[in-house]
């Protein structure tokens, strides 16, 4: 059994199906530019899902904060607000004065968002516009628009996963044998060599015995 669905290194969950050819055609009429062929074809696995991955986003002093944006849009025909690729173009347009050829692709668990350019000046570059969060939430990337990759193909080159989360939500969450089993898929997709990691490895094999069942080979 598969729990996920696998892009590059990305372990992507409770993705719909493939765009149609329709569905496609809709959101570049919308968009006034051509879907470039990377991201075409992450959305065939990709679309609508989840991808519990993070990214680094410069904080404006020569750092960066770690991000994630876990919710893909989707292809399905939309209206505004509502994570689909046409109703949060639509949207963006309206409240945020985005202008052609930007296209909102996920957002954080706020109002955080990131755009593909396709203008002529942005040549398919990934965007990145961060809402201020409270000064009592402690440091984050400076609010506005940025750059934050030159390409969607370095975008999704860029994104991680977190160990700590891992071990967090391996201790926090792991009940019975079918979550390892589904933490074990997501891992070799994301973490190659996570058997013999000191930390997740041995808390791993400790559930296991503790719930019953090897999913470890």
């Amino acid at each position: 059994m598969s729990y996920y669905n696998r892009y590059r290194h990305l372990a992507i969950d409770e993705a719909k199906p493939a765009p149609t050819p329709g569905q496609i055609a809709a959101i570049e009429t919308e968009l006034q530019a051509s879907l470039p062929a990377s991201f075409l074809e992450f959305l065939q696995v990709a679309n609508g899902g989840e991808i519990d991955y993070y990214c680094d986003v410069p904080d404006g002093r020569g750092g960066f904060e770690q991000m994630s944006f876990p919710g893909i849009f989707s292809a399905d025909e939309g209206d505004f607000c509502d994570c689909t690729l046409v109703g949060e173009l639509r949207a963006a347009r309206k409240h945020m004065e985005m202008p052609e050829k930007i296209l909102p692709f996920t957002r954080d668990g706020g109002d955080s968002m990131l755009f593909l350019d396709l203008s002529d000046e942005g040549q398919g570059r990934v965007l990145a516009h961060i809402r201020e969060l409270p000064a009592w939430t402690g440091p984050r990337a400076p609010a506005g628009l940025m750059v934050l990759a030159p390409s969607f193909d370095a975008y999704i080159s860029s994104l991680y996963l977190d160990k700590d989360t891992v071990v967090r939500d391996l201790e926090q969450y792991a009940s019975q044998p079918s979550h390892l089993a589904a933490t074990a898929e997501y891992l070799d997709i994301g973490l190659p060599g996570w058997r013999e990691d000191p930390d997740i490895g041995p808390l791993f094999r400790r559930l296991e015995v503790e719930l019953g069942g090897s999913t470890v080979e």
